[in-house]
C-alpha cells in the first residue's frame, strides 16, 4: 500500500468524529472500592457468569479499558505479561500465536464469543483478531478440557467482541504508529441498540514491515492482517437471536537467523501469503424460562481456513556431499469447521448451579503439498513429490459441572466430560509411499473437581484436580508436512491421545487496594506427542523405515512434566494515585522419552513485569496516566534436532533479558492518545526460542475516539 493511501486510511478512520463521549464501561471500571480485577464477571471459569474471585480456576480478565491502553495491534501482545503466558512466533512474526504454562501453542484452546478455532497444523492457532473488536478476554491458565474439549490441555483463550452499544448510534475509530515496523494499525467501528435490535460493523487493518532492532532489520518479517466483522442480534420476552460473520485476511514472511545461513543453509526462504478465516456464527439464548432453569444456550458455526507456505531451501556447507538437496515446497489446504453447543443451566437447589451440554465438532482438511528440486552429490538426483489428501476428525461429547454450596464456607465445583472421537484419512493420491489411508477412534471420559473456602475476610483458597486430553490432530496422525529443513515429517496414525493430570493450589485476596491472585501447580501429560528425528527414533516407533533416517516423524513421549507458581498483585494508593505492581512466574519443565530426559524445553524458569502506575484527574472530564515497568525472563534452552546432521542433536540458547519501559496516555470526554516507549536502553534480545529478535528502542502511538 502506498504512503498516500496509508495517510488516506488514518485520516478516514478519524475524520467523522465529532461527538465525544465517555464511555460507561470504563466509568465503572475506575469507580468502586476493593479490587476491580477479582469483582470482575467471567464466564470462561465455569461457563456461566461468575466472579474471578469466586472462579475455581486460574483466570486473568482483560477488560476494554486495559486492552486499550496497552496500545498493542496484535492480541499476542496484549496477553503478553499475563502470568504463565509467552509468545510463539516461530519465525513468522506476523502470525503470532500464545503458549499458557510452557504447553505449545496448539495445546490451548482459542475462542471467539465461546466458539473455537480449530487449527490442524503443528503450530496451533494465531489470533487474528483486530484489539479494538474486543469488550474483554478471559484467559483460563490450566486444563480445562471438561468444559472446553480436547486443545484445553493448557487453557484457554475466550475473547469476547463487543456487541451492541448503549444508544441507536455510536462507534469509534483508531490508528497507531508502530516505529519498530513503520507499520500502522487502522480501524473503524460502529454499533448500536434500537428497540429489540442490537448492531455492530468493524473494519480493520495492520500493516507492518520488517522489524527493526537493535542488529538491524529482520529480513522478510513483515505482515498485513485485514479484518472485516459484523453482528446483529435481536431480543423479546427473554429469548436473544444473534449472528455475526467475520473474515480475517493475514500474509506474512518468515525471517531467518542470517547466522543460519552458510553452515546448515546456503538458502532458506518461507512465505506465508494466505492465511485466511472465514466465519458465520449464530447463536440462541433463553434467560429463566423457569424455576428450575436459569439459562438455555446453543451456538453454532461454520469455518473455513485457508492457508499456503510456500518455502525454498537449499543445503550449506556442514551437510555431507550425499545428503546434499535444493528444494521448493507448496503447502496448500482449506479446513472447513462446524460446531454445535447446546447447554442447560440448571438452579435444581438454592446451593446448586449446575450445567450440562453436549458438543458437536467436525473438521474436514483438504490439503496438497509438493516438493521439486534436486538432491544428492552434485544435485544430480531429480526430486518430484506430491501429496493430495483430504481427512477429517469428528468430536462428539457430552459435559456437565456442579457448583455446591457448603455450610461452613465451603464450595465444591465437580465436573465431567465423555469424548467419543474419530478421525480418518479419506482420500489419498500420491507418489509418495510413505502415505497410506487409514482410520482411528477413541472414546474417553475425564474428570475434574475443586474446592474452595471463603471463610478468611476478603480472601478465597482453593485447591483442585483436574485432567486434560488432546487427540492427534490431522497433520500429527495423517497428513505430515514436507516443510522445515530438508526433512519429511511423517504422520503417526498410531499416536495416542496426550493425556494428563493436573493439581493446583491457590489464593485471591482483595482488600484496601491490595490485590493478591496466587497459584502453584503441577501437571504429568502423558503420551506427549513430539516431533523427532528418526535416527533418533528408530524404526520402531513412529512411521521411520529404515534409509531414512534423515526423515522426522511424530511419536508420544513418554511424559511431560511442570512444575511452577503464579502471582498477580498489586497495592492502589488512592490518595497518591500510585499503583505499584508485580506479576509473573516460575517453572520447571521437563520431558522424558525411552530412557532420556531434559529439562531444555525452552522455557524459562522466571519472567515477568514490574512496574509503578500513576493517574490522575488532569481536568474535568479528563484523566491521565503513566506507567513506569521493567519486563524480564531468566534464561531458556531448548533441546531440539539439529539441521547440519540426520540425528544431530543442538541446544539454542537464549540469553536472560530485561527490557526498561514506559507508557503514557490520557482518556479526555471520548478521545484517547497513548505513546509507548519500548526498551529504552536498546537491548539486543529474544524473550524465548519461539521468538525472533525483538524491537530495539521504539514507540508506539495510539489515538482513539469514540462518538
Amino acid at each position: 500500500m502506498s504512503l498516500v493511501w496509508k495517510r488516506a486510511l488514518l485520516v478516514a478512520c478519524i475524520a467523522p468524529v465529532a461527538v465525544p463521549a465517555v464511555s460507561a464501561a470504563e466509568e465503572a471500571a475506575s469507580q468502586g472500592s476493593g479490587s476491580m480485577v477479582l469483582d470482575a464477571l467471567v464466564v470462561s471459569a465455569t461457563r456461566t457468569e461468575t466472579s474471578v474471585m469466586e472462579s475455581p480456576v486460574s483466570v486473568t480478565v482483560m477488560g476494554e479499558k486495559e486492552i486499550k491502553r496497552t496500545n498493542a495491534v496484535s492480541i499476542a501482545d496484549v496477553l503478553r505479561d499475563v502470568p504463565g503466558v509467552s509468545v510463539d512466533e516461530s519465525s513468522i512474526p506476523g502470525m503470532k500465536r500464545i503458549k499458557i504454562r510452557g504447553e505449545e501453542a496448539r495445546r490451548g484452546a482459542v475462542l471467539i464469543d465461546g466458539q473455537e478455532i480449530t487449527d490442524h497444523t503443528s503450530y496451533g492457532a494465531p489470533i487474528l483478531v483486530d484489539p479494538a473488536l474486543i469488550e474483554r478476554i478471559e484467559v483460563v491458565r490450566g486444563p480445562h478440557s471438561v468444559l472446553y474439549g480436547s486443545k484445553a490441555i493448557s487453557g484457554v483463550i475466550n475473547i469476547i467482541t463487543k456487541k451492541g452499544g448503549d444508544k441507536p448510534f455510536q462507534g469509534s475509530a483508531g490508528a497507531s504508529f508502530m516505529s519498530a515496523t513503520q507499520g500502522y494499525a487502522a480501524n473503524a467501528l460502529v454499533q448500536g441498540t434500537k428497540d429489540n435490535w442490537d448492531y455492530r460493523l468493524f473494519v480493520g487493518r495492520t500493516e507492518e514491515g520488517d522489524r527493526h532492532t537493535p542488529d538491524g532489520d529482520l529480513p522478510n518479517s513483515n505482515s498485513d492482517n485485514k479484518s472485516i466483522s459484523g453482528y446483529a442480534a435481536y431480543r423479546t420476552n427473554g429469548h436473544k437471536i444473534s449472528l455475526a460473520v467475520d473474515r480475517y485476511e493475514l500474509s506474512s514472511g518468515s525471517t531467518t537467523s542470517p547466522s543460519t545461513i552458510g553452515a546448515a543453509f546456503s538458502k532458506f526462504q518461507l512465505d506465508m501469503p494466505t492465511r485466511d478465516l472465514q466465519k458465520v456464527g449464530a447463536t440462541y439464548d433463553l434467560d429463566k424460562p423457569n424455576d428450575w432453569i436459569a439459562k438455555l444456550h446453543v451456538d453454532a458455526y461454520y469455518q473455513t481456513i485457508d492457508r499456503l507456505f510456500t518455502q525454498q531451501v537449499a543445503s550449506g556447507t556442514a551437510i555431507p556431499a550425499a545428503q546434499a538437496y535444493d528444494y521448493s515446497h507448496r503447502d496448500q489446504d482449506t479446513q472447513a469447521t462446524k460446531g454445535l453447543t447446546a447447554q442447560a443451566d440448571w438452579t435444581p437447589h438454592k446451593d446448586h448451579l449446575l450445567i450440562t451440554g453436549v458438543q458437536y465438532l467436525r473438521d474436514d482438511l483438504d490439503k496438497s503439498m509438493t516438493r521439486n528440486g534436486r538432491s544428492g552429490v552434485g544435485l544430480a538426483t531429480v526430486v518430484s513429490r506430491y501429496a493430495d489428501m483430504e481427512a477429517h476428525t469428528e468430536t462428539i461429547s457430552i459435559y456437565g459441572e456442579d457448583t455446591w454450596k457448603l455450610p461452613a464456607d465451603f464450595s465444591v465445583v465437580a465436573g465431567a466430560r465423555q469424548y467419543w472421537i474419530n478421525s480418518a484419512l479419506d482420500s489419498l493420491q500420491s507418489n509418495d509411499n510413505g502415505y497410506k489411508t487409514r482410520s482411528t477412534s477413541d472414546a474417553a471420559p475425564i474428570f475434574s473437581g475443586t474446592l474452595l473456602y471463603s471463610g478468611v475476610p476478603n480472601t478465597v483458597l482453593r485447591g483442585g484436580f483436574a485432567q486434560g486430553y488432546v487427540y492427534p490432530t490431522l497433520v500429527q496422525a495423517f497428513t505430515g508436512s514436507y516443510f522445515g529443513a530438508s526433512s519429511t515429517t511423517r504422520p503417526n496414525p498410531d499416536l495416542k491421545p496426550e493425556t494428563s493430570n493436573n493439581w493446583e493450589f491457590g489464593m485471591r485476596h482483595g482488600s484496601g487496594g491490595l490485590t493478591v491472585d496466587a497459584s502453584m501447580f503441577r501437571s504429568v501429560a502423558k503420551n506427549y506427542i513430539a516431533s523427532l528425528s528418526c535416527a533418533v527414533v528408530g524404526t520402531s516407533g513412529g512411521q521411520c523405515a529404515a534409509g531414512n533416517a534423515t526423515e522426522g516423524t511424530y511419536v508420544n513421549l513418554d511424559k511431560a512434566e511442570s512444575t511452577g507458581m503464579e502471582l498477580t498483585t498489586e497495592y492502589r494508593i488512592d490518595a497518591l494515585g500510585l499503583t505499584p505492581y508485580a506479576n509473573g512466574g516460575w517453572i520447571r519443565r521437563k520431558y522424558f522419552y525411552r530412557s532420556a530426559s531434559s529439562g531444555k524445553t525452552g522455557v524459562p524458569t522466571v519472567s515477568g513485569r514490574v512496574g509503578l502506575r500513576h493517574e490522575r484527574t488532569l481536568w474535568d472530564g479528563a484523566t491521565g496516566y503513566a506507567d513506569l515497568y521493567m519486563r524480564g525472563a531468566s534464561r531458556s534452552d531448548e533441546l531440539s534436532q539439529g539441521s547440519t546432521a540426520a540425528g544431530t542433536i543442538s541446544i539454542t540458547r537464549v540469553p536472560a533479558w530485561r527490557t526498561f519501559n514506559a507508557s503514557f496516555g490520557a482518556d479526555m470526554g471520548g478521545y484517547h492518545l497513548g505513546l509507548d516507549l519500548i526498551n529504552l536502553t536498546n537491548l539486543t534480545y529474544q524473550t524465548n526460542p519461539d521468538e525472533a529478535n525483538q524491537q530495539g528502542r521504539s514507540v508506539i502511538f495510539n489515538v482513539r475516539a469514540d462518538f
